[in-house]
């Protein structure tokens, strides 16, 4: 499991007015509730700070605090237990991001018919064209409005059809893309990326 360190080098606490909390109290907890959730002094998060975690005379924590690929809220209180500030939805980017990233590649569009538009949402669309009309129909949605790369896998025993929007291209032609019928245990399938403008440009395919 990725972690990531709290964003500072040396991360000293001050109070609104930019002095250091002296002997503050730095609780964590799952963000926008009250429940806590350790911090860690480890990049392997095997060693939990204690929670809430005593600052020194210079507002500083005496361990490192590694954060798990999670939302925090990190509350501040001053050395006689006086709430200074909240924070709420801390988190490192890049280690949520490592950690959710098989699950947002396979996000998408499962066991879908002829005539489905690929959601923005979709990373892995898989198609079910048995027992429907020929060709099966995937309708691309414009390439102006997409940000990441698609995988569409063909399970069924008819071709596909990938078309694209209006007047968008597929590898400099404004035509569909044939996807070969399933050959179990080959699946048919294209790996394409949207330039943002007008085009789809196929950067791996088992066709």
């Amino acid at each position: 499991m990725p972690a990531g360190l709290l964003p500072w080098v040396k991360p000293q606490f001050t109070d609104a007015a930019g002095n250091p909390v002296a002997s503050g109290q730095l609780y964590s907890f799952v963000t926008r509730t009250a429940t806590p959730l350790p911090t860690y002094s480890d990049a392997a998060l095997t060693v939990a700070n204690v929670n809430p975690i005593r600052l020194n005379a210079a507002g500083e924590s005496p361990t490192a605090i590694y954060l798990r690929p999670t939302g925090y809220t990190v509350r501040l209180d001053d050395v006689n237990g006086v709430p200074l500030w909240t924070v709420d939805d801390v988190l490192d980017v890049g280690a949520v991001f490592a950690d959710t990233f098989g699950v947002t590649l396979t996000a998408g569009g499962k066991a879908v018919v002829s005539g489905y538009t690929v959601l923005a949402t979709d990373r892995l669309v898989t198609v079910a064209s048995t027992g429907g009309p020929t060709p099966c129909v995937i309708n691309l949605p414009a390439a102006a409005s997409a940000t990441q790369p698609l995988v569409i896998k063909n399970m069924g025993a008819i071709a596909l059809s990938v078309v694209p929007n209006g007047s968008d291209q597929i590898d400099g032609a404004n035509t569909a893309f044939p996807v070969a019928a399933a050959t179990p245990p080959l699946y048919s399938t294209i790996w394409l990326a949207p330039d943002g403008v007008s085009a789809w440009y196929i950067l791996a395919s088992h066709v």
